[in-house]
């Protein structure tokens, strides 16, 4: 399944904000503490699901999401 987004005020708007969970490369101290940021992004562990809140980029409105079957 697939997921499509639509933003309620204008079907033209394409572009949404939501939340998606990443791994990254820290360096740290020796008490494992975050001190740097090496790798943005070295896996997606999870990608946007019909569950999250989906924003409108353009105009900020909560987007209707769908699931698509494929």
């Amino acid at each position: 399944m697939s997921i499509q987004a639509f933003c309620p005020k204008d079907k033209l708007h394409r572009r949404f904000i939501t939340t998606a969970h990443v791994t990254q490369e820290w360096i740290v101290n020796e008490h494992g503490d975050w001190e740097e940021t090496i790798a943005e992004c070295i896996d997606i562990v999870a990608g946007p699901t019909k569950g999250n809140i989906w924003e409108c980029e353009i105009c900020g409105s909560e987007a209707d999401v769908f699931y698509i079957p494929d």
